[in-house]
């Protein structure tokens, strides 16, 4: 087996994001395939006061992972420039815009070593909602350049790269895919949104602190400014008057969880909204949730769409990125304009009155779903592993 060093910087070491959730997926079953051999290259330092079921190190080595964190690296020029050999990497897969810097920096550093190695990178999405991030993205784009190939989630994110005048032959899109057991609740119900378990969805609830007859709606994610969870709250506030009896969950955590937490309370919001934090048991967040909204102002293929979907859950999402790729408004889902309040409310308000759009959607949400599989995913990745060693 060819062995593929997949360099990653987690977003924190507290939480992890779409990236490395995608990574932790693709490794073991690359592996189960057995024709390449997954190493990790984390960027990070590990957090010994971090709950090993949310800790990405944690959870990677659990899964039989090699492992090398920043704690363990050598910092001298000798160990770095024959790290690669003495690891017998043959090839490097990059996750991430810092991950992507730093084995730039490494290759112009130690060219006869990382210099040699066939190099991919996934693209998981940018984020240029101010000066630095704009600047950050287009040092990204630089690093790209240096690759055999680059892989996107979505075809937007192709185009983009095409337009900047990446050769075509050098860029692919692979989806991403979606665990088995992100599919829960087979049975659910298309016209009420609920569980064919209804165990399953009162133990869900009562976890969580919500009345078995609750309407509830919940954004899922990272607690950071593109995500637009203020925007999300807004919303939630525009609809108490309107849906009494509904719930408003925030899965997830991040940054600017204490600044949406004030923000809930200035809206009167109250214990009408919950955060959760971060969690790992997302079934049980979907067999509590009746509708999925997601409000960010750029993505690229979110999973917690597909999930939902996946789980029977109708989704209202900003019709950002590459979710029109893959969600037809009106057939899969109800996609609005990126800000716009007003839509998101009036979807939200259209999926609660209309039982026969519910149905409907959620039937087109699984049909979609159900083509984001983990299996065509690595099928994606091993083919362009395969075209770029066949190349050098």
């Amino acid at each position: 087996m060819i062995r593929v060093m997949q360099a990653i910087r987690t977003v924190d070491a507290r939480q992890t994001g779409g990236a490395e959730e995608l990574l932790l997926l693709l490794c073991p079953a690359l592996r189960e395939r057995g024709n390449f051999d997954p190493a990790i290259l984390l960027l990070r330092r590990p957090n010994p006061t971090a709950d090993p079921a949310r800790d990405f190190a944690s959870r990677a080595r659990s899964l039989g992972l090699r492992v090398l964190s920043l704690d363990r690296i050598r910092w001298r020029p000798a160990w770095l420039r024959h790290l690669p050999v003495a690891a017998g990497i043959g090839l490097v897969h990059m996750h991430g815009q810092r991950a992507n810097y730093f084995i730039w920096l490494l290759r112009r550093l130690f060219p006869s070593t990382w210099g040699r190695l066939p190099l991919v990178a996934t693209v998981h999405g940018w984020v240029q909602d101010n000066l630095v991030r704009k600047l950050v993205t287009r040092l990204e784009l630089a690093t790209l350049r240096d690759c055999d190939h680059v892989i996107t989630v979505s075809m937007q994110q192709r185009d983009t790269l095409l337009g900047l005048g990446f050769a075509p032959e050098r860029v692919s899109v692979v989806r991403p895919g979606i665990p088995y057991l992100a599919m829960t609740n087979p049975q659910r119900s298309v016209l009420s949104a609920q569980s064919s378990a209804p165990g399953e969805r009162l133990a869900a609830r009562k976890r969580i602190g919500i009345s078995s007859d609750a309407y509830v709606i919940a954004a899922v994610g990272r607690l950071s400014t593109e995500k637009r969870f203020d925007l999300y709250l807004e919303v939630c506030a525009a609809l108490v008057e309107r849906l009494p009896d509904a719930r408003f969950l925030v899965v997830g955590g991040g940054k600017q969880e204490a600044t949406l937490k004030a923000l809930a309370e200035t809206l009167g919001l109250g214990d009408r909204a919950i955060f959760t934090g971060l969690t790992r048991d997302m079934a049980a967040i979907y067999a509590a949730t009746d509708l999925l909204m997601l409000t960010s102002d750029t993505e690229g293929t979110p999973h917690v769409l597909l999930e939902a979907m996946g789980s029977g859950i109708p989704i209202v999402a900003t019709a950002v990125g590459g979710i029109p790729e893959f969600v037809t408004s009106g057939e899969h889902g109800l996609l609005v304009p990126s800000g716009d309040k007003e839509a998101l409310v009036e979807a939200a308000i259209s999926l609660h009155d209309n039982s026969a759009l519910l149905a409907q959607l959620v039937a087109g949400g699984r049909e979609v779903a159900a083509q984001f599989t983990v299996e065509h995913m690595v099928a994606g990745v091993e083919e362009v592993y395969r075209s770029v060693l066949q190349a050098r």
